[in-house]
């Protein structure tokens, strides 16, 4: 009977330690799992707010971009109106220069001898002279001409008009009667400047030269064939 007893309280012992063991156990699990989840779920707070920074950081670096293209859209407009206008003041130039052909509303005129006579006094025939020609280009360039070409070719800056013999030198090139002046223009102003009382046509017509002036909505004038060169003058630069 003792033996029996000693057996059940040895078991009960038993019994009761192993249920002391197992709720120290599970409360051990309770504790790590627990632990565990909230470390999870800092984690994951924390990566949360990471991606969120990360987010508002891109969406500043594309509000930047898209401010920068649209400087740089604004600047290339920009840059294209600047490139229109010096290619304008560009065409400008060179129409003045002579360097361009061109072509508008002008005069033709024609201008050769009547008849051939002999200077009484030289024994030379008589022949239009560089001073005739210089004095049809002054008139026309008083009336506001904006391109002149005699013989098809371009008066320029440099262009020479000057006896050579019976021929008159234009541009290098050697030339003789008939003269073909183009000049573009107002046509009425044109025609009027030589016209004047004492002007051009009555001069012409004392000396024996024949002038014929045509009025046109449109003529070419070709661009000045030779070469511009400076080799002294220099520009001045403002503030110097």
């Amino acid at each position: 009977m003792k033996a029996r007893t000693g057996q059940y309280i040895a078991l009960m012992l038993v019994s009761v330690i192993l249920g002391i063991v197992l709720a120290i156990q599970f409360k051990s699990v309770q504790k790590v799992g627990g632990s565990v989840s909230l470390q999870r779920a800092q984690e994951l707070s924390n990566k949360v707010q990471r991606l969120t920074e990360e987010n508002e950081s891109l969406e500043n670096q594309i509000k930047e971009f898209q401010q920068r293209i649209k400087e740089y859209e604004d600047a290339a407009q920009d840059v294209d109106k600047i490139t229109d206008t010096m290619y304008k003041e560009l065409e400008r130039i060179r129409i003045l220069a002579g360097l361009s052909d061109v072509e508008g509303p002008g005069i033709v005129v024609t201008v050769d001898m009547k008849t051939q006579t002999i200077d009484e006094f030289t024994g030379t025939i008589n022949t239009i002279t560089d001073e005739d020609l210089l004095r049809i280009v002054n008139e026309l360039n008083a009336a506001g001409a904006e391109a002149i070409s005699i013989n098809e070719e371009r008066i320029v800056s440099t262009t020479e008009i000057r006896n050579a013999g019976r021929f008159i030198n234009i541009n290098t090139n050697s030339y003789s009667t008939p003269f073909i002046i183009k000049a573009i223009g107002d046509p009425n102003n044109l025609e009027s400047a030589l016209m004047l009382i004492g002007g051009v046509v009555d001069y012409f017509n004392v000396i024996n030269i024949s002038i014929d002036i045509k009025k046109h909505d449109k003529i070419i004038i070709p661009k000045y064939k030779g070469n511009l060169e400076n080799r002294f003058a220099q520009p001045i630069l403002e503030g110097k």
